[in-house]
């Protein structure tokens, strides 16, 4: 983790510390339904007792900090207090998103050595637990010197602080961590320019004005939270409104209300968030709302699912909300968040794809094109395919072949990516990952294509059945789920290889599982197995963004590891002739 050069200017998205508003700033939701508000003024106190505690326990050979904190005041002033001390923040999921405290001590204790951290930050209630994880670091590591500090998220009652300062002390903004389908948590070193680069393009694709206010339940230990939503902000010392995710799940009408009674003008969400309120509210929730003042509701960290996000337009349309604010967007950490995204205005373009003709380097069929409307009113939405817009500002995009050679519009290939938000590669270097960095390009591990402009991500290459020239993606299978009467596609997650198909299911036993096997083996053509397995609630396991580990449920299923039950399985047909 390199210094900054000498000379560093100014970073706009740290400029708020030294010149603090005011009139606008943050409110924290708490669990009572009230919300604790801090002005930037007030935000900037506590991000220089922040400082200080920092300084006074961090090492400088030991540049890293670990923010085990969810979204609060205590993430905020935290992740900019290591900042504005010379450190390198990495932000990761508190304790609550692990099944198991052992698990969650080995995940941390890993973090803490691969950013050669010198401190932890957790809530009070959660410092048992990450002092024992800092000393599983402290005892397998290598350098020796002063433990791990384990320091609590209320810096409010400190007595020393800080100076203030608009310039990075380091190179590194972060090290946004991110497991993908593997077990191993990799780093992607996100620069201070790659950062700003993309709140910059992310703040211009949604046109965003600081003097509106925003609601969001997106984790900050995601990059569509940290840079898509609280860096963004903060280059304008815009208002923000911040729940936690386990508060939007509980209770999803509180961030409706933030949107259509308090006059929200942003949003950002996963399509999941949108289809889980539509699910939840009836429509005398909605009496006296108004979405009028909404302009764009960013949609990101999943494929779009089109049944879900009309669903959610036909409950909240009769209150003056507009589908042509959803704003479809293509990230990954790897590209610092934001790679394309559809601008607000119009409703976002859909195609009806022939999946069943998909094949690597060759022309996609398209059998209907359309709008997000005409594919969430079809018989069956999964047919379609929502765009995911165009580059962002500065960002650079294409189809290519295996070699790397570009391909037609039209065609299906491996995106690749170029531009200012291509991140510094991993930590560690040699880090596992579909996705690949060479020469200042991100080869992406996506399939997907371009078509008049619009980029259309189809899923994984890694998560891909070959079979007879015919691609099949299981995000494709996931999408397809909710077609069988009795499916929640969201509590279930589709593990393919060469041999099988096999979906874990989060639900109880049922008719639905024959359906679901038919179903999908029908859709294959019978060429694999095809398993149901039902599991208790919490057996699937998810990256920070929400993405099912499918290669490490995989090898758990086969090993025989995850409970459950085979509740309906379809047999490889014999091939004819």
């Amino acid at each position: 983790m390199t210094g900054a050069s000498p000379g560093a200017a100014p970073s706009p998205l740290l400029s708020w510390l030294v010149d603090p508003r005011t009139d606008r700033g943050m409110r924290f939701a708490r669990g009572s339904g009230e919300w604790d508000r801090y002005s930037y003024a007030d935000l900037a106190h506590l991000v220089s007792l922040a400082s200080a505690a920092f300084r006074a326990r961090a090492r400088k050979d030991r540049p890293g900090v670990v923010l085990a904190t969810p979204n609060s005041v205590g993430f905020v002033t935290g992740y900019f207090g290591a900042v504005n001390a010379g450190l390198v923040p990495t932000a990761i999921a508190p304790p609550a998103r692990f099944g198991g405290r052992e698990d969650y001590v080995r995940h941390v204790a890993r973090v803490l050595r691969l950013t050669r951290a010198s401190a932890v930050v957790g809530d009070p209630v959660h410092l048992s637990i990450l002092t024992e994880a800092a000393a599983a670091a402290d005892a397998a590591g290598e350098d020796g010197g002063a433990p791990v500090a384990v320091l609590s998220s209320d810096f409010s009652t400190g007595t020393e602080t800080d100076r203030l300062s608009a310039v990075p002390a380091t190179e590194l903004a972060t090290l946004q961590f991110t497991s993908g389908s593997t077990s191993s948590p990799r780093g992607v070193r996100i620069t201070w320019a790659n950062m700003e680069a993309n709140a910059r393009g992310n703040s211009r694709l949604i046109d965003y004005d600081g003097a509106l206010q925003t609601v969001s339940w997106v984790p900050m230990y995601h990059d569509l939270g940290l840079v898509g939503c609280l860096m963004t902000i903060v280059s304008q010392q815009g208002d923000l409104s911040l729940m936690r995710p386990e508060q939007f799940i509980y209770d999803p009408r509180r961030w409706i209300d933030c949107i259509a009674r308090e006059g929200m003008a942003y949003t950002a969400a996963p399509s999941f968030g949108f289809a889980y309120a539509a699910r939840r509210l009836k429509p005398e929730d909605l009496k006296g709302a108004d979405f009028s003042t909404l302009r764009s509701a960013t949609l990101g960290a999943e494929r779009h699912d089109p049944r879900g996000l009309w669903e959610f337009t036909e409950l909240c349309e009769p209150y003056g909300f507009d589908p042509a604010v959803f704003t479809p967007c293509y990230g990954m950490a790897e590209m610092t968040l934001g790679i394309t995204g559809h601008a607000p205005g119009t409703v976002p373009q859909a195609v009806h794809l022939d999946w069943e003709s998909l094949a690597p380097e060759q022309p996609v069929k398209i059998l209907a094109r359309g709008t997000l409307r005409d594919a969430g009113a079809a018989d069956s939405p999964a047919q379609w395919l929502v765009s995911s817009g165009t580059p962002i500002e500065g960002v650079s995009l294409t189809a290519v072949d295996t070699e790397g050679r570009p391909l037609p519009d039209g065609y299906l290939g491996e995106l690749l990516l170029s531009g200012d938000s291509v991140a510094a590669g991993y930590e560690p270097p040699d880090a596992e990952s579909s996705s690949r960095f060479a020469d200042g390009s991100v080869y992406s591990g996506d399939a997907g294509f371009l078509l008049d402009g619009q980029t259309y991500v189809i899923g994984r290459l890694g998560d891909a059945l070959s079979v007879r020239g015919r691609n099949i993606y299981a995000e494709d299978l996931d999408a397809r789920l909710g077609d069988t009467p009795g499916v929640d596609r969201y509590r279930c997650a589709t593990l393919v290889d060469a041999r099988r198909i096999v979906v874990l299911a989060e639900l109880e036993p049922g008719d639905w599982a024959e359906r679901l096997a038919e179903a999908l083996s029908l859709y294959i053509g019978g060429v694999v197995d095809v398993t149901v397995f039902s599991c208790r609630r919490g057996t699937i396991q998810r990256t920070s963004s929400g993405k099912p580990r499918r290669r490490l449920m995989l090898t758990q299923y086969l090993d025989q590891e995850l409970p459950g039950e085979v509740v309906a399985h379809r047999p490889q047909r014999p091939e004819e002739g």
